[in-house]
C-alpha cells in the first residue's frame, strides 16, 4: 500500500504545473495576479502544410481560427479549476496563456496542483525604450525633416507616399487630434488599459513613433500617405504589461484594416522570449515586426528583447552624421545573431507631441519608426512583397558608413566591415531600395 502511495505522488507531482519561486514570494506579499503560461503551439502553425498553403486574408483567416482553436481547447480544463476557485480568468490565443486574477497563496498551490503541462509565473512587464529627451532643438520650419531627408523618403515619394499601406503602433496610443495625425486614421483602435473609444496620447511618446512614420505636417513622416491603426500597449506612465501587448498583438491579426507593417519602441532585458510567439503569428500574418534595438548602449551585448529576436527586424539609433547614437544598444544578439539589422535615424528627431499642432524633438525614439516608414514605402511599391523581399531590398542597398574603432570592437561576422553588430546592413535607404 505505501509503494502504491508513492507512486500516485510521484504521478502527480510529474503531471502537476510549476509555480516559479518567484511568483510565490510576490504572492506571499500580496501579489493577487499571475500568468498561467501552458506549451507554446504556434510550431503546429508552421508545420501545418495545409495552412502555409494560404495566402492572403484567407490565411489570416485561418491562423487566427487555429490558433483559437487549439489555445482553447488546451486551456479549458484550467479555467474550469480556476473558476472553481473564485478566481478570474483571461485567455489569449496568441500566446498561450491565462492571467489568473485574485490569487491567494492557498488558491495558488491547489491550481498548481492541477494536472497538465504548465508554469505560473509573474507577469512580465516592459517600458518604453529610454524615451531621451534631446538637448537641442529642431527647427519646424525644415520641410522634410532632417531624418526623413537622410533615408530618402522625398526621392522615394516619386513612386509612392504610403498609399495603400497600413502601420499599426502599440505603443502608448496614438493622439487622434494632431494634425499630422488626424487624416491618416484608418479607424481601428483597441484599449486594453483605460477603454477609450478614440486614440489617445497623455504620454507622447507614441504619438511622437505615429508622426516619424505618417505624419502629414511639416515634413515629419516617412509615408506620409499610409494609413495607421493602433492598440494601446503601454499605460501613461510608459509601462506594458505582458497582458496588455499580447491583446495588442491579436488586435493587429484582426484589425480591419489589418497593417502590413507594426512598428514597436517598447522592449526589456535581453533574450526574453514570452513575446515570441505572438512575432511568429504575426509573420505568418504577413506583417512585418519592426522593433528599436534599445537605447542601453554604448556597450556590446546590450540589444534588448523583443528587438534581438530572430524574426523581428531590430534598428539602432543613427545621428545625422551617420554615426550610431552613443546611447544606442550594440550587438551580438545571442549565439552571435546579427542584430541590429539596421540602424536609421534616431536622435534629435523632431514628431507630433500631445497638442493639436505641437511638435516635439526626442532622442532614443525613431529608428524603429524611420525603419518601419521605409517598409511601408516599399510595400506600397510592391504589395506583392513579403517580409524576405521587402528586407533584403533595404539590405542589399544600405548605405555603409566609415566604421569608426569602437564600431568594430562588438565583432564583425564577416571579413568585411557590413554587416557589424552596430549598424547590422547599414543604415538604410529606402529610395536606393525602391530602386532610385
Amino acid at each position: 500500500m505505501k509503494l502504491l502511495l508513492v507512486i500516485a505522488t510521484v504521478c502527480v507531482v510529474t503531471y502537476a504545473g510549476k509555480v516559479d519561486p518567484s511568483l510565490q514570494i510576490a504572492v506571499e506579499n500580496g501579489v493577487t495576479d499571475a500568468i498561467l503560461e501552458l506549451p507554446q503551439i504556434v510550431g503546429q502553425i508552421e508545420n501545418n502544410p495545409a495552412l502555409q498553403s494560404l495566402s492572403g486574408a484567407g490565411k489570416v483567416s485561418a491562423l487566427v481560427a487555429t490558433l483559437q482553436g487549439l489555445t482553447s481547447a488546451a486551456q479549458a480544463p484550467l479555467v474550469t479549476v480556476a473558476k472553481s476557485l473564485d478566481l478570474e480568468t483571461e485567455q489569449y490565443w496568441a500566446s498561450n496563456i491565462i492571467l489568473v486574477k485574485g490569487l491567494t497563496l492557498e488558491k495558488l498551490l491547489t491550481l498548481a496542483n492541477t494536472p497538465g503541462d504548465f508554469t505560473l509565473r509573474e507577469q512580465h512587464v516592459v517600458s518604453i525604450n529610454s524615451n531621451l529627451r534631446a538637448g537641442r532643438d529642431l527647427s519646424i520650419l525644415q520641410n522634410p525633416q532632417w531624418g526623413v531627408a537622410k533615408i530618402r523618403a522625398p526621392e522615394a515619394w516619386s513612386i509612392t507616399d504610403g498609399a495603400g499601406a497600413v502601420v499599426g503602433f502599440m505603443d502608448s496610443g496614438v493622439n487622434l487630434a494632431h494634425e499630422a495625425l488626424t487624416t491618416g486614421y484608418a479607424g481601428a483602435w483597441l484599449d486594453p488599459y483605460y477603454n477609450t473609444a478614440d486614440p489617445t496620447d497623455q504620454n507622447g511618446f507614441g504619438s511622437h513613433t505615429a508622426g516619424v512614420v505618417v505624419g502629414r505636417t511639416n515634413g515629419i513622416g516617412v509615408a506620409p500617405g499610409a494609413q495607421w491603426v493602433a492598440c494601446r500597449g503601454l499605460n501613461h506612465q510608459g509601462s506594458g504589461t505582458e497582458a496588455a501587448l499580447v491583446t495588442c498583438g491579436q488586435f493587429m491579426m484582426t484589425a480591419n484594416p489589418k497593417p502590413n507593417v507594426v512598428s514597436n519602441g517598447w522592449g526589456g532585458g535581453s533574450g526574453s522570449t514570452w513575446f515570441n510567439p505572438v512575432i511568429t503569428g504575426w509573420r505568418n500574418a504577413g506583417i512585418i515586426p519592426v522593433f528599436g534595438v534599445g537605447n542601453s548602449g554604448p556597450n556590446c551585448g546590450t540589444i534588448g528583447s523583443p528587438g534581438d529576436n530572430a524574426n523581428v527586424v531590430g534598428v539602432a539609433a543613427s545621428t545625422d552624421t551617420d554615426a550610431i547614437a552613443t546611447f544606442a544598444s550594440r550587438g551580438p544578439g545571442a549565439g552571435g545573431l546579427l542584430k541590429p539589422d539596421f540602424a536609421a535615424p534616431g536622435s534629435n528627431t523632431l514628431s507630433a507631441g500631445t497638442g493639436s499642432n505641437n511638435y516635439v524633438t526626442m532622442s532614443g525614439n525613431g529608428a524603429a519608426p524611420h525603419t518601419a516608414g521605409a517598409f511601408a514605402l516599399i510595400i506600397a511599391a510592391h504589395p506583392t512583397w513579403g517580409f524576405n523581399e521587402a528586407y533584403n531590398a533595404l539590405a542589399a542597398n544600405a548605405v555603409h558608413p566609415p566604421l569608426a574603432d569602437a564600431d568594430k570592437n562588438c565583432g564583425l561576422p564577416t571579413p568585411n566591415d557590413f554587416p557589424n553588430y552596430v549598424y547590422g546592413h547599414g543604415r538604410i535607404d529606402v529610395a536606393a531600395a525602391l530602386g532610385l
